[in-house]
C-alpha cells in the first residue's frame, strides 16, 4: 500500500472487537482491517480501557472462560499497541467527561486516541460529540482502504 496509509494510525475502540468476537453486522470490515494492520499497512492500537470493558461484559453474560480467552487474544495480539493511561490521558479523559458528558470509559478510550493523534474507529455516537477526535466507523475506514488498494492498483 501507499506511505499515506502506513501514516494512517487507528485505535480500535471496544465495539469494534465485539462485533468481530461475536460476528455481528460489520465484523467482516472488521477482520480485513485487523488484517491491514497486522501485514503492518496501517498503525493500530486499543486503550487498555478496552481490556476492561470486553472482560466485564463476557462476565455479565456469565462467561468467564471467554472473557479470560478474549482478553489473552488481545494481548498477545503484536500487532495492536495497548495504550496505558498516563496522567495526561487521565487529565484530558476527565476534560472530555466534563465537557461531552460522555462515559468515562469512552472518554478514556478518545483521550488515549488524541494522546496518538489517531482516528478511533467505532459507531458509538459518543465519540462524535468529541470534536478534538476524528472518527470513523470500521465500515467507513474499510471503505478508505478498498478506495487506497483501489487507486494503486489502478
Amino acid at each position: 500500500m501507499r506511505s499515506s496509509l502506513k501514516k494512517l494510525r487507528v485505535l480500535l475502540d471496544t465495539k469494534p472487537l465485539i462485533k468481530l468476537f461475536a460476528q455481528e453486522e460489520g465484523w467482516r470490515e472488521v477482520k480485513s482491517i485487523l488484517s491491514c494492520i497486522e501485514a503492518d499497512q496501517l498503525e493500530a492500537g486499543i486503550s487498555v480501557v478496552t481490556l476492561t470493558e470486553i472482560y466485564y461484559k463476557y462476565l455479565q453474560e456469565q462467561r468467564p472462560d471467554l472473557a479470560k480467552t478474549r482478553i489473552e487474544q488481545l494481548r498477545y495480539a503484536l500487532y495492536l499497541e495497548k495504550i496505558e493511561i498516563s496522567q495526561d490521558i487521565a487529565v484530558k479523559a476527565g476534560e472530555f467527561k466534563g465537557k461531552y458528558h460522555v462515559s468515562i470509559a469512552d472518554a478514556f478510550i478518545a483521550a488515549s486516541a488524541y494522546s496518538q493523534n489517531a482516528i478511533v474507529i467505532s459507531d458509538d455516537p459518543d465519540f462524535k460529540k468529541i470534536p478534538e477526535v476524528n472518527v470513523l466507523t470500521e465500515i467507513e475506514l474499510y471503505q478508505k482502504l478498498c478506495a487506497e488498494l483501489e487507486h494503486e492498483n489502478g
